[in-house]
Order: structure tokens, then sequence, then C-alpha cells
């Protein structure tokens, strides 16, 4: 993870020294999560005077504070010649972290009533776009809510810019990346720079037509904001009565079906090469998963008529593009029912969406690998590529989709055992671990009632925001970050454990005066 990031990627600015790699994104990071607050919290300042406004004097000073310090370091910051992938990774990391905090001081200084566990699990739930915690909020407290949903919404950003901006441009899987311009074609990727730009017109559309949707249904100006972006970001989290109408469900449908379709997808709709996508088998998988698993559900809940299609439409596409709105079960579950929605939510929707999840393509990956493994024990000498869409994947792709599944499986299993020893059954500590690292939610009982996760113990939330984090940037860059980052820290220490110790030996033993030179 030493190769240099495309230059595309870095900002520029003025003369003067360049950084190193390390302290930049360090800087970038905080710039990022800085700026991402102020956003939030001016918007969330503006839209509480539409009720009583009490808090928009407090938000408008925080997230102006915010807004000026993201632009002080962006400016100071000197961009190295070089930037290692593993620095960006750690930015990514990095900024995701922080802006939960920050998050968290937004409840808090809305909210002082609430307890700090409380404020960080709604804020480690809303910028994942994790929807396991289902309390309401006073529909009065326009700023809360907007809180909550922009939060989801920005976290839902900085995936796609990971996922779609970032990764295809180093390591493995840059083949399934849309950047030939062969044919005369209009790629959405060429490069970083037309990928980001091409990332805000193909996500705000999509979020500007499910809020159309909502309000064409008959939904309040404000709900209708709040609904589109819970949906647009398959956050999920939403307190709004008007979920429960027919007419805001079948929009949700079809919202979120659109969220969890891959990016390059709906870009290439839109410049009218729609024909090729016919023969796209992850979005033939996908179509498959919302439609089988809809059936499915619906023989297993008792459902009938118009009103039951709907109903399992909508809990089966939450699941699978894992929004995870909460539906209260109709009918009688059968136990298989909750089961196979726990299986749609860890398989996930298309890669390069906004959903989480393993996701459709690592799973065609790992079953492309087993498969010519099993060949290869028939014929030892044969060479078999692993075609995937009409190209052959790469080595080092399939490499990496098998340490991911190894990475995401052993940390679900390692948040389940963390939970079920705080006190969880451990069916519903294996549940809760599902949900946090697919970003998915909410945890169901066999008979599909949804459990009250605000109840849980704090130990046991906040043991479960780090699967969250991880889910939300994708296990393996999430491991890479982390080791990266710990090496990093581990450098920094030694290093001054060894100057530490040279100016001890050359001052035989005694602190050297202010005035030593350095």
């Amino acid at each position: 993870m030493n190769r240099p990031v495309r230059s595309e990627l870095r900002p520029r600015s003025g003369g003067g020294a360049p950084w190193p790699s390390w302290a930049a994104a360090t800087a970038w990071s905080i710039a990022a999560a800085l700026g991402a607050t102020f956003l939030l919290a001016v918007t969330a300042g503006l839209v509480d005077l539409l009720g009583d406004g009490d808090d928009t004097t407090a938000l408008l000073v925080v997230g102006g504070a915010a807004g000026l310090m993201a632009a002080v370091i962006a400016v100071w910051v000197r961009p190295p010649d070089r930037i290692r992938d593993a620095d960006v990774l750690c930015a990514f990391a990095a900024s995701l972290v922080l802006f939960i905090g920050t998050v968290t001081g937004l409840f808090l200084l809305v909210d002082p009533a609430t307890s700090l566990v409380d404020a960080l699990f709604r804020a480690g739930t809303s910028a994942t776009t994790t929807a396991l915690e289902a309390n309401p909020v006073d529909p009065a407290d326009h700023a809360v809510r907007f809180l909550v949903g922009g939060a989801q919404w920005l976290g839902g950003i900085g995936a796609l810019l990971l996922a779609v901006a970032v990764l295809p441009f180093f390591g493995a899987g840059r083949e399934f990346a849309d950047r030939s311009r062969r044919g005369g074609r209009r790629p959405m990727a060429p490069d970083p720079a037309t990928a980001v730009r091409h990332l805000f017109v193909v996500h705000g559309l999509a979020s500007a037509f499910t809020l159309i949707g909502f309000l064409l249904v008959g939904v309040a100006p404000l709900d209708a904001v709040l609904l589109a972006m819970a949906t647009a970001s398959t956050g999920g989290l939403v307190s709004s009565p008007d979920l429960e109408s027919a007419g805001a469900q079948w929009v949700a449908v079809i919202g979120m079906a659109i969220a969890g379709t891959s990016l390059v997808v709906l870009w290439r709709l839109g410049v009218g090469r729609a024909r090729s996508l016919l023969r796209s088998a992850e979005l033939q998988a996908y179509l498959c998963l919302l439609i089988v698993g809809s059936i499915l559900f619906l023989l297993w809940t008792d459902g009938s008529g118009v009103d039951g299609i709907r109903r399992a439409a909508f809990t089966v596409t939450a699941a699978v593009t894992t929004t995870g709105f909460p539906s209260t079960p109709g009918g009688n579950w059968a136990p298989a029912a909750p089961v196979l929605l726990l299986g749609l939510v860890s398989i996930g929707p298309m890669t390069g969406s906004v959903g989480g999840g393993f996701q459709i393509l690592r799973h065609r990956i790992l079953a492309r690998v087993a498969t010519r493994e099993l060949l290869r024990q028939l014929h030892p000498r044969a060479v078999i590529p692993a075609r995937m869409g009409g190209r052959i994947a790469a080595e080092d792709t399939l490499a990496r989709v098998v340490v991911t599944q190894f990475l995401f499986v052993s940390v679900l299993f390692l948040t389940a055992a963390v939970v079920a020893s705080a006190g969880l059954e451990l069916a519903t500590a294996l549940g809760a671990a599902v949900h946090a690292i697919s970003t998915a939610g909410p945890v169901r009982t066999l008979d599909g009632t949804l459990v009250d996760v605000g109840s849980w113990p704090g130990g046991v939330r906040l043991a479960l925001l780090p699967a969250m984090v991880v889910g939300r940037l994708s296990v393996y860059p999430a491991i890479v970050a982390l080791g990266a980052g710990m090496t990093l820290i581990r450098d920094r220490v030694r290093f001054r454990r060894r100057l530490t110790t040279s100016l001890g030996r050359t001052t035989g033993g005694r602190r050297p005066s202010p005035g030593t030179a350095r």
C-alpha cells in the first residue's frame, strides 16, 4: 500500500514545503469532518426556524466555527508530492470517526438532557446509515430530526466517494471500474475528479426524484425531505407517520431499489446505454433478490392482496438495500421469514451503491473462485481464468475478495461474541452483529417483532459502533486503515523515544535547555 495515489485526488494550494503524506492526510480528514459538520449544523439551524427556533443560534455559531476551521486547515495544508494509498484510507476512516464525534456534540448541544452514550449511539447509527435505533423523535423538534436525516445523507455520500472515486483507482478491482472511453462511450469514472462530479450528479438526481415522489403522494415538505435523505442514503432512520401510508411505501420501495443499484448502472441509464445493462449478471442477481425475496416473504407471512404485496416488497427491499426502514409485522410470520431477511441483509445490494453488506459482486467472485478451485482439483494443469461481466478478474482482486470475506466474518463473530458476553442472547447478538457490519436494521425476533435496541445497556450499544464504522467503510479498507494508523502511531512513538535517548546522551543525561539547537 505504498504506491502513490494519482494527483487528481489531491487538492492544490500555494507554495511552501510539502507536508509528509501522513500529516497531509490527517489534516484533510479533520477538514472534511469539520466541513461536513458545518453543512449539517448550519442547515439544521435554519430548518429549526420552522419550529420554535430555540436551537438556531447555537447551531449556526457552532456550524460557522466548524466551517471556518475547515477552511483554515484546507488552505494551510501543503500537499505532498506523493501520498500513500494507506494514508488515503486512514484519512477516510479518521474523517468518519471525527464526524461521528462532532455529530455527537451537536446532539448534546440541542438536547442537553441526552446522555453521552445515547448521543454517541445515535450519531454512530446516523453517520454510518445503520438503522438499528428505532427511538421516535418529537415531531416538533426539527433540529434533531434534521441532524439525524442529514447525517445519514452525508454518511452515504462519504461511502460513495470511497467506493467510486477512490478505491477503483488503486489496489485490486480496478478492472471493474467504468473508465474506458472506447467506442465513443462516456464512462462514469475516467479519472477521480470526473468520478466525483458524476457521483454528485447521479446521487443528487436520485435524491431529488425520491423527494418529488414523496411530495406527490402527499407527504409534508419537511417529512418528505427527511424521508428522501433516509431513502437515498439507505439510512432508514426516520420518524414520520407518513411512511405507514401505501403511497409513501411504494415511493420508498422505488427509491430504495434505486439507492441499492450501482452508480455505474444509473450513469449508463442516464447516458442512453441501457441495452448493455440487460447482460449485467450483477443487476440480474440484484433484481432476482428483490423479486424472489418478496415472493418468499409473502408466502411465509400469510400475506395476500395488494397490501400484502406492498408490505412484502417494502420489507424485503429495505433488507436487501440495507436501508432498514422499521415496519411492523403483518400476519403470522413463519420462523423462516426473519431468517430470510437476515440473509438478505448479509448479502446486500450491488457494488458501487450506497448500501452496505458484503454486496453481490463479491459473492459472485467468491462463487467463481470456489468453482475454479474445484475444477483445478480435476484438472491440475488447466488454466482457468475467472471471468466476471466479460472481464477477466485479476488475481490480486480475487485474493482481496477472499481476504475481505475472512475479515467480514471475523469482525461479525467477534462483535457477536462481545455483545453476547455483555448479556444478550446468542441469537439476538448474532443478529445485531450482522445488522451492524451490514449497516442495516432493525433487529427482529423470530416472530418478526422489532427489538428495542435503545433499551440495551450502554456497553452493548457502544460495542456495536466499531462494526458499524467498519461496515460503512467496507471491511478491507477499514482494516488496512486501522493497521496503517497503528503502524504510524508506533513509528512516531519510537522516533520520539530515539530522539529523547539521543538528546539525553548528548547532554549527559540532563534535559536540554530551551535554547539548545535541535
